[in-house]
Formats: C-alpha cells, sequence, structure tokens
C-alpha cells in the first residue's frame, strides 16, 4: 500500500486500539487524549513503535491485511515479545512529558547535573595543574641549575715562560667564580698526550660538556708578533685558544649556555687586551707604535676563543625529527587502537581467549611496525642525512628505533585506553596529555640539569628512544645498548599486563550491561 495511505491506516488503527482499551479503563478521557495525539504526531517511519531496538515491531503484512479488523477496534498483536505488554501501558511508556529547566519535576536531575559538572570540572582543574606542572616545571629557574655544567681547560701552553695559558686559566676561573653559573676545571695536558684528537673523544664520550684547548704555541706566536708587527699584519688570535664542545648533545643546554660563552670570551677578550697594551709598553722590544701601524688587532683582540662545535645540528629538519616528531610519534601510537578497535570487537566473540590475545598483540606490533615506516620515511623524503654513524645502514636502525619507541608507548596507551573505557572513558584524553609530556619534559633537556624530581626520564622511553637517535644521527656517546634496553622492557611489561588489561575491560563492560538490563526489567 502507498505510503501515504498506509500511514494513515496505522494511525486508525493505533487510535481504534486505544479507545477499545479506554473503554477498559477508568480514566477515559486522559487515554483517548493520549492516544489521540500520538495518532496525529508519530508516523511509521518516525514513531518509536516500529523501532525494532525498543521491542515493538509490526509486520506490514499484518497490518495490510487486517485494517478492516483495525477500524472495528481490533488491535493487531505486535510480532516481538512486547507483544505480551498491554496497549495502553505500552503507550504510557513511551511518551514522555516535556519539562522547562526550572520546573519542580527536574529538581533532583538539576541538582544532580550541577554537582556532576562541578566535580567534572574539579577534577580536570587539579589533572591539568597536575600534569602540565611537569612540563612548566622542567623550564622553570634553569640558571640555577647551570652550576652544574662543568667545563675542562687543557692548557698545552705550559712553558715555564708561557703567558697565554695561565693568563687564560687566571682570567676565566675569576669569571666563572663571580658569575655564579658554569664551572671550569684545569686538566693537565699530559692526561691526554698533548693530542687535540684525545680531547675530542672524551667531549664527544660525555665527559665534559666542553673543552678549552689552549694550543701549545700560543704564547710563542703572540710574542713573535708583538716584537716583529710589521712581519704579522695578518696576525689572528682565534687560533690560540679554541672551544670545542658537541651542540647536538644537548642543543637546548647551549642554547642556554650561549650567553655565558660569549661573555666569559669577552671579559677574556678585554682583560687581555689591557695586559698585553701594558706588557708592550713595558718592554724594550715591543714598540706600541709599531704594533698600531702594522697590526693594530693585536692591541685590540690578542687572542680570541674560536668555537670547534664538533656535532652542530646545521639542519632545522633536526628539530622536527628529535623533539616535535617524538610528541607526533607517541600520538600517532595511539591511532591504531582507535582505527582497529572495532574490527578486534566483531572478532572477540568468536575467539578463544588465548587466540584473541595473541591475536590482539601481534596485530598491535604489526601496525607499529608499517606505521614507523611511514614516519621515517618523511625524514628520508626531506633529506635527513642517516649515514654520518652507521652508513647506509643508518635510515634501517633509525627506523627501527622508531618501531620499538612506537610499540613501547603504544602499548602502554593500548592498556590503559581498555581500563578507561570500561572504567571512566573522559580519562583517556588526560591520559594522552600526562604520556605525552612527562615524556618529553626530560627528553628535550639533559636530566642533569633539571631537578631530582625528572630523573624518572632514564626510564621512560622517549628520553632512550631521544638518546639513540642522536647516536644515529650525530654520532654522539653510544648509548644504545642501554636505551633499547630500556625500551625493551617497556615492551615486556605492556604484553604481561595487556590479558589483564583485556579480561579486566571485558569483565567490567559485561557487569555494567548486565545491571543496565536489570535496571530496565524494574523500570518494566
Amino acid at each position: 500500500m502507498p505510503g501515504p495511505l498506509s500511514r494513515t491506516f496505522s494511525r486508525a488503527s493505533g487510535l481504534a486500539r486505544t479507545m477499545t482499551a479506554a473503554t477498559q479503563s477508568h480514566d477515559i478521557g486522559d487515554a483517548l487524549s493520549r492516544g489521540f495525539s500520538m495518532s496525529l504526531v508519530h508516523d511509521e517511519e518516525a514513531s518509536p513503535y516500529f523501532e525494532s531496538q525498543n521491542g515493538f515491531q509490526w509486520d506490514q503484512d499484518t497490518i495490510n491485511s487486517k485494517q478492516k479488523d483495525d477500524f472495528n477496534g481490533l488491535s493487531v498483536q505486535p510480532t516481538t515479545a512486547a507483544s505480551q505488554m498491554p496497549d495502553l501501558e505500552r503507550r504510557e511508556t513511551l511518551v514522555q512529558q516535556l519539562h522547562g529547566f526550572f520546573s519542580s519535576s527536574l529538581r533532583s536531575n538539576r541538582v544532580h547535573a550541577f554537582r556532576a559538572i562541578a566535580g567534572s570540572l574539579i577534577l580536570m582543574g587539579v589533572l591539568i595543574m597536575g600534569i602540565l606542572s611537569i612540563y612548566w616545571g622542567s623550564y622553570y629557574n634553569r640558571d640555577k641549575y647551570l652550576n652544574r655544567v662543568q667545563l675542562w681547560i687543557i692548557n698545552m701552553d705550559d712553558a715555564p715562560s708561557a703567558w697565554v695559558g695561565p693568563a687564560f686559566i687566571s682570567i676565566s676561573t675569576a669569571f666563572a667564580t663571580a658569575a655564579g653559573s658554569a664551572t671550569v676545571v684545569v686538566k693537565n695536558a699530559s692526561d691526554f698526550d698533548f693530542s687535540y684528537e684525545n680531547v675530542y673523544a672524551e667531549v664527544l664520550d660525555q665527559k665534559t660538556w666542553g673543552a678549552y684547548i689552549i694550543a701549545s704555541n700560543a704564547t710563542t706566536e703572540l710574542v713573535k708578533a708583538l716584537e716583529n708587527p710589521a712581519d704579522y699584519e695578518n696576525y689572528d688570535g682565534s687560533y690560540s685558544v679554541q672551544f670545542a664542545y658537541p651542540q647536538a648533545e644537548e642543543q637546548a643546554l647551549f642554547s642556554l649556555l650561549s650567553p655565558w660563552l660569549s661573555e666569559q670570551a669577552e671579559y677574556f677578550r678585554e682583560t687581555f687586551a689591557n695586559e698585553v697594551i701594558r706588557t708592550a709598553g713595558q718592554n724594550s722590544s715591543m714598540s706600541l707604535s709599531d704594533i698600531s701601524q702594522h697590526a693594530p688587532q693585536l692591541l685590540s683582540t690578542p687572542v680570541s676563543i674560536y668555537d670547534n662545535n664538533m656535532r652542530p645540528m646545521t639542519n632545522p629538519l633536526f628539530t622536527a625529527v628529535m623533539q616535535i616528531g617524538l610528541i607526533y610519534l607517541i600520538i600517532i601510537s595511539f591511532f591504531q587502537f582507535n582505527f582497529f578497535q572495532p574490527v578486534h570487537m566483531t572478532l572477540a566473540p568468536q575467539m578463544k581467549r588465548s587466540h584473541y590475545i595473541l591475536y590482539r598483540l601481534v596485530t598491535s606490533w604489526l601496525a607499529y611496525f608499517v606505521l614507523s615506516l611511514f614516519y621515517s620515511l618523511i625524514s628520508l623524503a626531506y633529506q635527513v642525512d642517516f649515514t654520518l654513524k652507521f652508513g647506509r645502514a643508518g635510515f634501517f636502525i633509525y627506523w627501527m628505533i622508531n618501531w620499538i619507541g612506537m610499540t613501547s608507548v603504544g602499548g602502554a596507551c593500548e592498556n590503559v585506553a581498555l581500563v578507561a573505557i570500561a572504567t571512566f572513558p573522559p580519562l583517556l584524553g588526560f591520559w594522552m596529555i600526562f604520556m605525552v609530556i612527562s615524556n618529553v619534559a626530560p627528553a628535550f633537556f639533559s636530566i642533569k640539569l633539571l631537578p631530582a624530581f625528572y630523573r624518572y626520564g632514564y626510564a621512560f622511553p622517549i628520553k632512550n628512544v631521544c638518546d639513540a637517535l642522536k647516536t644515529v644521527l650525530f654520532g654522539t656517546r653510544n648509548t644504545m645498548g642501554r636505551n633499547i634496553g630500556v625500551i625493551f622492557a617497556w615492551i615486556a611489561v605492556n604484553t604481561i599486563l595487556f590479558p589483564l588489561c583485556v579480561w579486566f575491560s571485558g569483565y567490567n563492560l559485561q557487569r555494567k550491561k548486565a545491571a543496565a538490563m536489570a535496571k530496565a526489567l524494574e523500570k518494566r
């Protein structure tokens, strides 16, 4: 039968059934009013009477074959178990009266809503302050901890008549003490066999943050130039002292330390220049007028400090790879749970528990394997150099580090998601914020220069991923054995906890479902 005519018959049928029920009811007028209003408002597509999820489904063929009976006041029986429910009661449960927000009927609901909102805001405020404080705290008062930065002075200009080396030691030590910032420690050049390479190796091995190396011929070259300025018109004092450091080891540290280093270099230049002018004026073998005429730089800058950045971060892309990219790595690791969970839910009721657990673990690891490849290919596409430490194998090692790193944080996120969804789903968003901040705060700045609280970073995955990537990309100190061990420990713990989280999630969801069904039965 055509749609409009069918809906007309259906409305008439509903009204007829209501009239029949009304003749048996003590409140005939009320029953007729409700029945008439429902017959006018609802149609077959929109009415809840025809929605199977509510338990009320009429067979259209039955309605078509018995329309005459409907008009005679005979009721058409539903095809579901809800047919046992009297028509009037069924309509009473479906009809809901709407109230204004300030209606007295909603008083208890309003109180409950306000309490829930207030409680949620308090909880969110506590979580915001607690979690974000971890990140803010890693930046707070960083200058206070710069006294933990130790720099070496290796004086190879240690002859009895040396002038530059002893002067640099005296001036730099006095400056460091007065500034109350980084400290300097004098080392014997013989400990390094008077070899620049040996000093570099110690710096790269993180034995110190940086080293001032004073050339063995610094005093000799300066005295020659002062005595014969005409022969040293192109004299360059920057080769007398160099500062060797690996910027890539702790980029944030050297950015913070840069003002101190500049001030120290300028203080030494000015102080030593005044000493050179005074000495040249008192020494008969030196002429201030000749020096000013042929090599005036000997009086203004007799010695300067050359910056030897052994591991520079010259490519701006390194910031994306080593910092912001790692935040995205954490977030991407959680995506596979959101994408694959509907698929997992369709298989869960049909599989043995042990097989389901194994299936979930393997699919997650494979997902991280593929996702980490796409993540790594971005750096390769933008021509990041992976060959410095491991040659052509560098990219593969970079990918594998990203894979296990993503597996470690993704496994933790998946376990927490299973528990949160079964208990209090709103917490899941705050968990992601916590996971990002707790990993990032100790990873992007040296833990040695942070409050003791941040030492937990040594045991967190992203800090170890970051250190391992520094070795691959910049050839810094190789701590990959320790880094990979920590990451695998996270994977192992997540794997052990996963079956428990699956069981807990299933148990709680089933319990909630049973409670909801029991509550629905009580209302009937």
